[in-house]
């Protein structure tokens, strides 16, 4: 009896021990498996697609309002399968911040002016060129031409793919003091830009005091005199309540400000070419209602300042700044073939 009790304890520990063995490395190498599969991107249509996305601007503004349309386009043609998570108004950093963060993979997608981006590549000065487009619908056609899309070819040492753009519009003046209409209004005066070394270059022509400064500032520095006035589109005016201080517009349309929308370029490889066509048709639908906005909200923000008390309004002598353009437009279509195809399809859309 002992013997046969000793004979089943042995079959017992086998049987367990075979159990813990073989089974549980299978298991293991299983599970390593599917979490590969997940990482990947590739997997199933049923996993979720997370997108971290970031700007500099202030919930109100167009380009949050267009993000929430690329939003909405997702959801419709993918019905959930893209989860967005959106950080305006600078809450991971700043530009230059967030363009490394955007290369290291620690966010997904960006918007960024392009005068942030032609301080790694001199290619974006493109549309930092006066007075290249006359209407939005003229700047729709330009930044959706195969020219504006090459820019982005620019970006290759940086981990980012360019998909397309979004605008604040065109850029005025709002002086302190005295109106600006001719070249020589602008002579020594102080005034407050977004640097870039394109237009840095464009007024110290016009001997002018580039200032950069955050716009948080602005309002301060110009009810001190620190500075004589503003380059700005007109669409950070209003919520800034700049026209409290400055009280001389120009609307002179000199710039059109543009940004661009990054993806992280390794997050872009692992999607499904069904999953990037579901994200170019976002892009190109949030584009759209940028456009479309941006050509009713301006004409609306003009009509409030020119009734706020105490605003003169003042039309710029666009033929008298001619020699100061075509000098910046040759010296830099000179040395940049970027610059030079950009500004030729430019003109091309204007004389359409």
């Amino acid at each position: 009896m002992a013997k046969k009790l000793w004979f089943l304890s042995v079959i017992i520990v086998s049987m367990l021990l075979a159990a813990c063995g073989g089974g549980n490395s299978e298991s293991a190498n299983t599970t390593e498996t599917n979490t590969e599969t997940a990482n990947t991107g590739t997997g199933s249509s049923e996993e979720t697609i997370n997108l971290k996305i970031a700007n500099i601007t202030q919930p109100v503004h167009s380009w949050n309002q267009s993000l929430e349309v690329f939003e909405e386009s997702l959801q419709e043609q993918a019905d959930g399968k893209f989860n967005l998570e959106l950080f305006p108004g600078g809450q991971l950093g700043n530009e230059a911040d967030m363009l490394q963060q955007l290369d290291q993979g620690n966010i997904d997608m960006m918007v960024i002016t392009t005068a942030q981006l032609s301080e790694v590549s001199e290619s974006f000065a493109s549309w930092l060129m006066p007075f290249i487009v006359d209407t939005h619908e003229q700047a729709y056609d330009l930044w959706m031409s195969e020219e504006s899309m090459n820019l982005f070819d620019s970006l290759s040492s940086y981990n980012v793919k360019g998909l397309g753009y979004l605008s604040s519009g065109f850029r005025w003046y709002l002086m302190r003091d005295e109106a600006i209409k001719l070249p020589d209004d602008l002579d020594r005066k102080s005034l407050r830009i977004t640097p870039s070394p394109a237009k840095v270059e464009y007024y110290r022509a016009l001997n002018v005091s580039p200032t950069p400064m955050p716009l948080t500032e602005v309002y301060t520095s110009l009810q001190q005199g620190v500075i004589d006035g503003v380059d700005i589109d007109s669409e950070s005016i209003i919520p800034e309540r700049l026209y409290e201080t400055g009280k001389h517009l120009t609307p002179s349309n000199h710039i059109y400000w543009q940004g661009a929308i990054l993806i992280n370029s390794e997050l872009w490889e692992t999607l499904t070419e069904e999953d990037q066509e579901v994200i170019n048709s976002a892009v190109t639908a949030a584009m759209n209602h940028n456009v479309e906005y941006l050509a009713t909200s301006e004409a609306e923000n003009l009509e409030k300042l020119t009734n706020e008390p105490g605003m003169s309004l003042y039309e710029l002598d666009r033929e008298a700044f001619q020699p100061f353009v075509d000098a910046i437009h040759e010296n830099y279509a000179g040395k940049n073939s970027d610059i030079a195809a950009f500004l030729e399809k430019a003109a091309e859309i204007r004389g359409q």
